[in-house]
């Protein structure tokens, strides 16, 4: 991190500080969301990337790993 990111969040207060994980917690796990593959996502017609990406993101969960690791 940048010195002057350091600094800032080093001058708020707890509750400040809180707010601020809970909202980045927050955005992350919306972004997440946004990625994840339904399973109305896989279909017949997926192309070799997208196949590929699915078989990548499934093989993840089985293992009991985070999907975007």
């Amino acid at each position: 991190m940048s010195s002057k990111f350091d600094d800032l969040v080093r001058s708020l207060e707890a509750d400040t500080l809180e707010e601020l994980r809970r909202a980045v917690a927050s955005e992350i796990g919306g972004r997440r969301r946004q990625t994840d593959i339904r399973l109305e996502d896989i279909h017949p017609k997926m192309s070799t990337a997208e196949k590929d990406r699915a078989a990548q993101q499934i093989a993840r969960l089985l293992r009991g790993e985070d999907s975007h690791a």
